[in-house]
């Protein structure tokens, strides 16, 4: 027999508006029974059972409303019903702890509040220590202003034992004060939290922050100092002593804290550049021009040539001649390749280190300079006249490698450039901005032709108004050809046959082939020369002490037999830097042969770790899965180290095809730190592709 519901309903009307409850519950009931998503009509029986003073029967059927409403979303429809019930039953703990959710869901925090507090003190009479903590930790949380309430919190979680919760208790205190400007109770409040945990980095970051606050920088310096002499390798806390390094503008210390971090990771080398700052705002150039030194292969390794620039430019500012400036004024426009940019910071340099009495930076400013411009040749009669002066050798240089740097100037036989003007070439559009430079008359070298001759011999600048014109400086033919006869004499004393044959041949097509030219000819035939092979040839190369010159690593002594290991280990991190692999492989092979794990320092943990990443980067995991393991050979890993070569040890095992050992090393890592890394999506990822 099907039922009728509508008649049902009427039913139930009539009897409501007679008085007859216990008929109306009767057909409500059947209702229910028959249609249990109608809801409404079950809040309806729950107030006739009330109305009725059947207490337990009213509360069953709210609490199914109740819940109703909570699943999908109604939040202020749940709250009324479990008013209705709270009104029933005052006391009921489970309704105390769904208001509370709800309010805190709905945003109304202070109702909240009132039922989180219930429910502590409920829990703290009946011996439920554990859940009234829980609770005045929600407390905490629902008001970011209450301090008093987070100390309480901390002090009961000592008392019951719960340390790490006391820790993050005190945290949270010390944060809100500091928030409220009241640092020396933020320091009280960390400082426990600190005696707890001494390196939790939440409490070191508030620490710092209130002594910084208090101009006492010094204390927190102490703190973190005291840490790293137990963990020299902590870059969390390196990180934190170079920031309370800077903000106190204590350049030595952060220095030394930067170059250790660098060192560790070299790809923190940006915070070489705060140094930097600090220095210039001490007026220390030379000290700006050493880390900028340090960093500056790291900055063109990254394609950040303009920041690079920009530093150099802001030390000559405040001086024009500072050598170490210059010279990285040099290396940048060697790396742009901008040949004119190159000519004039390497004149530049030449003229600072003359007048600074700097005889190997203006000699190698003069050697490269000869090669650059040929025709000048009072670059080559200065250059002669320093070697006599100090008894330099005559050094051979690679003039093929020099001009390799601007091959992109360079244009086919049959397509001759036209002359580029100096604007065109340096980007100067004013009078200022050449004398800046301290522009010296200069000559074109031999490719800017035309029509098969050499387009001017000698050029100066001539400034009209705000642009740059280049004009004849009228030096007779005679002149002009006896110092290019002694250019090509140098080449030819200097070994340089091919630009001496260039030369000749350019001199004849101008001059025809007079007495002095076949004279010169003569003499060059009268050099021996040898057939070498192509693949003979030998091109220069940066040795180790050059390296560790490029990045400001190198000492004015030779370094001893104990610093070999430094020697090749900074080496070893150029090279990795610079994308260099092999080589890096081979100086970092070099260090460890040098240690032992067991010799009480980091450095054996240090190389096989960096060298299973040179051979993971070359594709060769195989032997990326040695070095890892040997690193975990060191003693006394923090955890840290520890699981992030396992998880490095994962990838080269994946890498090398070994997915059951790749597997096993990232379960190990997830069983001790959920949260290293990406480690839950690879065991997730894992797991569903067995």
């Amino acid at each position: 027999m099907n039922f009728d519901k509508t008649k049902a309903m009427r039913n139930a009307e009539k009897h409501v508006a007679h008085g007859r409850i216990r008929a109306a519950i009767a057909e409500y009931r059947m209702v229910v029974d028959n249609d249990p998503r109608d809801i409404g009509t079950l809040n309806m029986l729950g107030d006739l059972h009330a109305k009725n003073s059947e207490k337990r029967e009213a509360v069953d059927c709210y609490m199914q409303v109740a819940e109703h409403y909570g699943t999908q979303g109604f939040s202020q429809k749940a709250i009324a019903i479990y008013n209705k019930i709270s009104r029933l039953q005052p006391d009921s703990i489970e309704v105390s702890i769904k208001l509370a959710e709800l309010y805190k869901v709905k945003g109304s925090l202070s109702e909240a509040r009132a039922h989180y507090t219930t429910l502590a003190e409920h829990y703290q009479k009946n011996g439920r220590k554990f859940e009234a903590l829980a609770m005045w930790k929600q407390i905490a949380l629902l008001d970011p202003n209450n301090t008093e309430v987070c100390m309480n919190l901390a002090d009961s979680y000592i008392r019951e034992g719960h340390r790490d919760d006391a820790a993050e208790a005190y945290a949270e205190a010390g944060t809100r004060f500091s928030r409220l400007g009241r640092n020396d109770d933020a320091i009280r409040a960390l400082m426990k939290g600190h005696d707890i945990r001494p390196n939790d980095l939440r409490i070191l970051d508030g620490l710092v922050k209130a002594y910084s606050a208090m101009g006492r920088a010094g204390k927190a310096v102490h703190l973190l100092e005291d840490i790293l002499e137990d963990e020299p390798y902590n870059r969390d806390v390196l990180y934190l002593l170079i920031d309370c390094h800077i903000q106190s503008q204590n350049a030595a210390g952060a220095e030394q804290a930067v170059i250790k971090l660098v060192e560790l990771e070299p790809a923190n080398y940006p915070k070489l550049l705060d140094l930097i700052r600090i220095y210039l705002n001490a007026d220390d150039s030379d000290s700006a021009a050493r880390i900028l030194s340090m960093s500056s292969e790291y900055l063109l390794a990254a394609g950040q040539g303009d920041e690079c620039k920009r530093w150099i430019t802001e030390i000559l500012e405040r001086d024009s001649n500072h050598i170490g400036a210059l010279r990285l004024l040099v290396r940048h426009a060697s790396w742009a390749q901008e040949e004119m940019a190159f000519t004039i910071s390497l004149s530049r340099l030449a003229e600072a280190a003359k007048q600074a009495g700097s005889s190997g930076d203006e000699r190698y400013a003069l050697s490269q300079l000869v090669i650059v411009r040929p025709f000048e040749s009072n670059y080559a009669d200065r250059l002669r006249a320093l070697n006599e002066e100090h008894g330099f050798e005559e050094e051979q240089v690679d003039a093929e490698l020099v001009k390799a740097q601007f091959q992109r100037f360079d244009a086919p036989e049959d397509d001759q450039p036209a002359p580029v003007s100096v604007v065109e070439q340096t980007g100067f559009q004013t009078a200022n901005d050449l004398s800046e430079y301290k522009l010296q008359p200069v000559k074109f070298p031999p490719e800017f032709e035309n029509n098969g001759r050499i387009v001017q011999d000698e050029v100066e600048a001539d400034v009209v108004g705000e642009e740059i014109h280049v004009s004849g400086l009228g030096h007779s033919d005679d002149e002009r050809l006896q110092r290019e006869i002694e250019s090509i004499s140098f080449y030819i004393d200097n070994d340089y046959s091919e630009l001496a044959e260039k030369a000749i041949g350019e001199l004849t097509a101008e001059f025809g082939d007079r007495t002095e030219i076949q004279e010169l000819k003569h003499r060059l035939t009268a050099v021996p020369e040898e057939a070498v092979p192509a693949e003979h040839v030998q091109v220069s190369s940066l040795g180790i002490n050059e390296i560790r010159s490029e990045f400001g690593l190198d000492d004015v002594e030779a370094p001893a037999e104990g610093d070999d290991y430094e020697t090749h280990y900074h080496t070893a991190v150029a090279y990795q830097e610079m994308g260099l692999t092999e080589d890096a492989i081979k100086e970092f092979q070099d260090a460890i042969n040098l240690v032992d794990p067991d010799d009480g320092t980091r450095r054996f943990f240090q190389c096989a770790n960096l060298l299973g990443h040179c051979f993971f980067t070359n594709g060769m995991a195989n032997l990326a899965v040695k070095w890892f393991s040997r690193a975990l050979e060191t003693p006394e890993l923090s955890d840290d180290e520890t699981q992030g070569l396992w998880y490095e040890l994962a990838l080269a095992y994946d890498a090398d095809g070994d997915h059951e050992n790749s597997s096993r090393y990232f379960e190990q890592v997830y069983a001790e730190n959920v949260d290293f890394r990406d480690v839950a999506e690879r065991v997730k990822n894992s797991l569903v592709g067995h």
